[in-house]
């Protein structure tokens, strides 16, 4: 009797203590930055942990929050006013999407509510490329400061998570992701890329000691999320930024990034149990093994010929190519969805009784799930508006690299990016610096970033 009461009621604590320092990590912030009322606004994007932990109602509080913070924002700097030659196609898609978007949501009777709930954080996107744009182009001194609080927050990332470490002796738990995320496990995947980044921004690509630390504890969310992706998909990150994109040539750090890339797969493979054939964390490395799993978990198990349904994330995306290439004509369904209630308000086992195609609703791609929600025509008017947005990255390697990434996240993963404001903003944030520094730059290339050996544009 007493050990049945004691385990529910010790994760309690776990989780309550590891909230504490959460909101200890938010007042420190709350208080450095409050001099800035936009700071504040991305600080708010990247602790959603804490009000979701609160309930459903007051997540929703949140997110009203969020959008009402954002338009004052918007309203109160004039941002709109500021309307630039290129910002006529963003706007163009933006509508062309909130057209399509509540087209299919009334079409399929969904609530209000959700509709609105849902359609939030595409309102807060659009606004966010016209307030970062002002913010970074007002003065230096506001880059600087932004970099900053981009910085901190990341690392408060990394703190969150050795706490986490600690308060759950290391267990591998797919909720509790930094202060992002309290439930699923795919942001375990998506910090530690984004961070990435920002630390190459950061630093002006010129890493030092601490900043592979840095990057190691990224890793760490990674790990304790259980996630798999992020052993394969951050070493190609790393290499794309620091090698593609400024077009270096080898040198001692280099040399160290490249050795670092391997050793984080080997490290990874052992540590995650799901890869490694012992099914424990330190197994045996075995590659054929590691990428085998990962396949079977990207496309399904090939040789399971009973199954009708598509297997894993991979096949999600296949069966709506399939269906696009098919010579049987498109329903209303198809092209319009069956709404978002369908996904976003169903339990695992009401969504596979939809026959949606896939055999289970975690196999949903963030591709499959814009499908579902708003159909083809959802899908081709939410592309168009955030590859619009990226397409505006002025260097083009770094917008390869971005568009790749979101690409991979939308047709391959859970689509969390397109769905988030701290990810959002972030990918917003890369275009305007990047773009920022690019006009300050006395030469002007687009080819590259950063000089290695003087910080500046190459």
């Amino acid at each position: 009797m007493y050990i049945l009461f004691i385990i529910p009621f010790g994760s309690l604590i776990q989780s309550l203590l590891l909230y504490f320092f959460e909101l200890l990590a938010l007042i420190y912030l709350w208080k450095k930055y409050s001099y800035s009322k936009f700071y504040l606004l991305i600080i708010l994007f990247f602790f959603t942990a804490i009000f979701s932990f609160a309930g459903k109602n007051f997540q929703d509080v949140y997110r009203i929050v969020l959008l009402v913070f954002t338009l004052w924002i918007s309203n109160k700097n004039k941002v709109f006013a500021s309307f630039k030659k290129g910002d006529g196609i963003i706007t163009f898609s933006f509508v062309l999407f909130s057209i399509m978007y509540f087209y299919s949501s009334f079409l399929n009777n969904d609530t209000i509510t959700i509709i609105l709930s849902q359609y939030s954080r595409y309102i807060i996107t659009f606004c966010l490329w016209f307030i970062v744009r002002t913010e970074l182009y007002t003065n230096y001194q506001n880059t600087e400061k932004l970099n900053g609080l981009v910085y901190e927050l990341f690392l408060i990332q990394i703190f969150i998570s050795v706490v986490k470490l600690i308060i759950f002796q290391g267990k591998q738990m797919e909720y509790y992701i930094g202060t992002i995320s309290n439930v699923g496990g795919g942001d375990g995947t998506i910090i530690p890329i984004f961070g990435f980044i920002m630390l190459w921004f950061y630093k002006g690509g010129v890493f030092e000691r601490k900043d592979w630390l840095y990057t190691a504890g990224l890793m760490l969310v990674g790990f304790l999320a259980g996630k798999r992706a992020v052993w394969f998909i951050v070493p190609i990150v790393v290499a794309a930024f620091m090698i593609y994109v400024p077009k270096l040539k080898m040198n001692k750090s280099l040399w160290f990034g490249i050795i670092m890339a391997p050793l984080a797969f080997y490290m990874g493979v052992r540590l995650t149990p799901t890869l490694n054939p012992e099914n424990k964390i330190w197994g045996s490395f075995d590659y054929d093994y590691a990428f085998g799993y990962a396949g079977q978990y990207q496309f399904g198990d090939k040789t399971n010929k009973f199954e009708k349904r598509a297997q894993g994330r991979g096949g999600a995306t296949m069966l709506l190519w399939d269906k696009w290439n098919s010579d049987e004509s498109l329903s209303s369904q198809d092209w319009n969805g069956i709404g978002l209630s369908k996904f976003y308000s169903t339990k695992y086992e009401d969504f596979d009784k939809l026959n949606t195609g896939i055999n289970t609703k975690g196999a949903a791609t963030g591709l499959f799930q814009t499908y579902v929600t708003t159909g083809y025509a959802g899908i081709f008017t939410t592309a168009f508006f955030f590859i619009t947005l990226i397409w505006k990255i002025k260097t083009r390697r770094i917008r390869w690299v971005i568009l790749a990434i979101v690409l991979w996240e939308y047709l391959m993963y859970i689509g969390n990016i397109f769905r988030t404001p701290a990810y959002m903003f972030m990918i917003i944030y890369f275009l305007h610096y990047s773009n920022s520094i690019l006009k300050r730059s006395p030469k002007g290339k687009s080819t590259g970033l950063f000089n290695p050996k003087e910080n500046l544009m190459i």
